[in-house]
């Protein structure tokens, strides 16, 4: 294992949640992956990473996990971007092994998420994060805070994390929304730790001291993410809360849009098939099962619908050579 770009003074910014493109017969499109992680390149994101929701963690086995992040880090490598690797499983092990993996890769630092199918004690996420601290080596760790891991940690839980895991530089907040009191406290609480949120909190959390966002929408259109970032870092509150707030239009609407298409709306679905539809995304727009991805008609018309409502998060065609 090497050093890494990040700590978490550099952790900040917009970072892509890279998705993975499949063949029919469900095998890694290698050549698509490579041309949008290039487009993601050629955008200059703040950062990449693989493997979360979006990026289908659950769907690979080991041998695809080991292929995938060779590519990826790969072909990152030269840029100067860092990466991350999402690392999950519903035991331990199998997680300690995925982010030994990844930093022996390369990676700059591994996003970790809770073993899922039964809640965890106390004792037991204490013992998990000094287990993940342990086969890191001292490397970057952040953590992917999802309900859907059943138990959704806070300040108080983040403290007591830190005394076993100091190499913990980041957080993910999912759904923040709806436990915004708790990121509050975490941002006073643990000012060790670089919090993220989605794109349609980012300025709002900007000005209480939030460092940036896991973002989808980046993978339609990374120069809106990337000014809404900047006039934000640069305290340009108004300019930037404004297109927040048209970000939060356009998720409200989103559902009803998704509702009339017929299409899925869970994470892996529906990222893949905004970026395709956007045009900043090569490959298509199939998942893997059990999810089903959206048609080629429903890509369609969902494009349809961005070009008449939200032509400004269509992808530059600089980016996408078109």
């Amino acid at each position: 294992m090497g050093s890494s770009k990040l700590n978490a003074t550099t952790l900040k910014g917009i970072w892509a949640a890279v998705t993975l493109p499949w063949h029919e017969d469900l095998s890694l499109d290698e050549a698509a992956f490579r041309e949008n992680l290039r487009r993601l390149i050629a955008a200059r994101v703040h950062g990449i990473y693989t493997t979360g929701s979006t990026g289908e963690f659950y769907a690979l086995d080991w041998d695809e996990f080991r292929h995938m992040v060779d590519l990826f880090t790969e072909a990152v490598a030269s840029s100067g971007i860092p990466v991350q690797v999402g690392c999950a499983a519903d035991d331990t092990r199998d997680i300690c092994r995925q982010i030994e993996y990844a930093f022996h890769a390369g990676a700059d630092g591994v996003q970790v998420v809770l073993p899922y199918w039964m809640e965890l004690t106390d004792r037991e996420i204490i013992q998990f994060f000094r287990d993940v601290a342990a086969a890191s080596a001292g490397l970057p760790i952040i953590h992917y805070n999802i309900t859907r891991a059943k138990n959704y940690l806070g300040a108080e839980d983040y403290r007591r994390i830190l005394e076993v895991a100091p190499n913990l530089i980041g957080v993910k907040y999912a759904f923040a929304g709806t436990h915004f009191g708790q990121l509050q406290n975490a941002l006073q609480m643990c000012p060790e730790i670089a919090f993220f949120v989605a794109e349609n909190l980012l300025v709002t959390g900007m000005q209480m001291g939030i460092r940036g966002s896991y973002s989808s929408v980046v993978c339609m259109n990374p120069p809106y993410m990337l000014k809404m970032f900047g006039l934000a870092e640069a305290r340009q509150w108004d300019e930037a809360v404004a297109m927040q707030m048209h970000l939060v239009r356009f998720f409200r609407e989103l559902g009803g849009v998704l509702d009339e298409l017929g299409a899925g709306g869970m994470d892996p679905v529906c990222d893949k098939g905004m970026s395709v539809s956007s045009g900043m995304f090569t490959g298509h727009q199939r998942t893997r099962p059990p999810y089903i991805g959206w048609s080629d008609e429903q890509v369609r018309h969902f494009r349809a619908w961005l070009e008449r409502a939200y032509p400004d998060l269509l992808a530059p065609k600089e980016l996408v050579g078109a």
